[in-house]
């Protein structure tokens, strides 16, 4: 799977004129560009840190404290245009113009943030945060000033994530918005393109299902919830489903 490719295809579903083409060309535009300052011999960290500058320092890209909530900066050709993002689509530029110019990024979901990580040395980048050079030490520090004592760490944190759970946490971001805009059909499509990633996951039925009973699709929204207690194979909340379903025949009986 091409990262770049998916994201632009994603938001191409909220902004149907957008040129995919053009936007993979003005990153490779970016990475040409870091290649030729860059200079023979550098080694992985001083291209890191040199990518670091340009796209922050230089560039401007940055993350946007002020609207963080904002669809657009899930959208990757909005986060290209604008130069504002969230950690996760920040990321998602790191990564795709570092593996153009031969850098073995991974991205790095830790709980509250996302940054990227170099491949085989304890060197991470924090696109959030102006690309600030952090090493594993200083990703715990990050945790523990965001949460306190509500989290403990775990170098399990630092595992990598896969494309596809890469993918998955940006409609979920999405998904997230959306609800809490109260635009369930949007939500509705970002849970829908969630399935496709990961289709096997029960708990999404549930989420489904929150859609089609906000969009007042109430049968839809029962037999999502039957579906996830089929799924799911006598879940620990099955008798909560089971009592929300029934609520939600009480309300078509009414409104028969």
């Amino acid at each position: 799977m091409e990262m770049d490719r998916a994201a632009l295809y994603l938001a191409g579903e909220e902004y149907p004129e957008l040129d995919v083409d053009s936007h993979l060309t003005s990153l490779d535009s970016l990475a040409q560009r870091i290649l030729a300052e860059a200079g023979d011999g550098a080694s992985p960290a001083e291209q890191t840190s040199r990518l670091g500058r340009y796209l922050f320092d230089e560039l401007g890209f940055r993350g946007n404290s002020e609207d963080y909530y904002s669809p657009d900066n899930s959208y990757f050709n909005r986060v290209l245009e604008t130069k504002t993002g969230i950690p996760i689509t920040l990321s998602l530029l790191v990564l795709e113009v570092g593996r153009r110019i031969g850098l073995r990024y991974r991205g790095v979901g830790l709980p509250g943030h996302f940054l990227v990580g170099l491949e085989g040395q304890d060197l991470y980048l924090d696109p959030f945060n102006a690309g600030t050079l952090l090493t594993a030490d200083g990703c715990r520090d990050l945790v523990e000033r965001l949460f306190g004592d509500r989290m403990t760490w775990s170098d399990d944190f630092l595992t990598p994530c896969t494309k596809y759970d890469f993918l998955f946490r940006m409609l979920n971001n999405l998904k997230g918005i959306y609800e809490q805009k109260e635009e369930y059909a949007k939500a509705l499509g970002m849970v829908q393109r969630m399935r496709i990633v990961f289709p096997t996951l029960p708990s999404l039925y549930k989420d489904i299902a929150l859609c089609h009973y906000q969009l007042q699709e109430y049968r839809l929204a029962i037999r999502n919830l039957e579906n996830y207690l089929q799924a799911a194979d006598e879940p620990e909340d099955a008798d909560r489903v089971r009592g929300q379903i029934e609520a939600i025949w009480s309300t078509l009986h009414r409104l028969n």
